[in-house]
């Protein structure tokens, strides 16, 4: 991360027992390996959140390429749902929903409903 020799660190250290004084001195450097150690942890936990959201994000991602790819399908079989034939009956005649001619029409309109007890006699 930063290029310090041991030459440089000597002469930090130099510096740092002038200005701190021999007697804080390990206090101070005490002080600097635990906000050092804080500081891994944090970097460390940070990252560890970072790589959890990403992996979220990635199975959300995949998620949506799934769903559109479905959508995708969906959109294929309705189209070549309306060009083929059902049963051997045209595209246009075949809406997926029975329906009765006129004339049967007319005839159930006509025909009284029987009651419960005259059907299970028949």
């Amino acid at each position: 991360m930063f290029d310090i020799g041991f030459l440089e660190i000597m002469v930090i250290g130099v510096v740092a027992l002038l200005v701190v004084g021999p007697n804080e001195l390990p206090g101070l450097i005490r002080n600097i390996g635990r906000g050092l150690g804080k500081l891994r942890g944090f970097l460390s936990s940070v990252k560890s959140d970072l790589d959890f959201e990403i992996d979220k994000a990635n199975e959300i991602k995949q998620m949506v390429e799934k769903e559109s790819e479905i959508a995708r399908l969906h959109e294929i079989i309705e189209r070549n749902a309306a060009t083929v034939p059902v049963q051997g009956r045209p595209a246009e005649e075949s809406s997926g929903i029975e329906t009765l001619d006129e004339s049967k029409q007319a005839e159930a309109d006509q025909e009284p409903a029987q009651p419960l007890s005259d059907r299970r006699q028949t």
